[in-house]
């Protein structure tokens, strides 16, 4: 996955001698920026945590669905059909590392 580049709210800020500017014909301007600035950054870090609890809820129900098939397929090998079983277990599992495949396939190309 290639590192993309840190974007910072703050370097956008303008420089002081604008701030005192805006300061001078509306006071309370800047304050209302940097207030901006800190609410889109805390946002920025809520989405990012958001990211992580989606990836590690797919991984865990992705591998939660196989042992549910290897669970079906040991149940069909002791009733004495193990071809079904395996049948089961890896078309079941081809599918879902489809999905996981084509998923990040996906996202790397945005």
């Amino acid at each position: 996955m290639p590192v993309q580049p840190v974007v910072s709210r703050w370097a956008d800020l303008p420089a002081a001698t604008q701030a005192q500017k805006w300061e001078n014909i509306s006071p309370g301007t800047f304050e209302r920026i940097l207030i901006g600035v800190e609410r889109a950054e805390r946002h920025d870090r809520r989405m990012d945590w958001a990211d992580v609890g989606l990836r590690l809820l797919g991984m865990a129900t992705g591998l939660g669905a196989v042992v549910i098939l290897g669970v079906t397929a040991l149940h069909f090998a002791s009733h004495g059909a193990p071809t079904q079983g395996l049948g089961v277990f890896g078309t079941g599992s081809a599918s879902i590392i489809g999905a996981f495949v084509t998923t990040r396939r996906s996202k790397k190309g945005d």
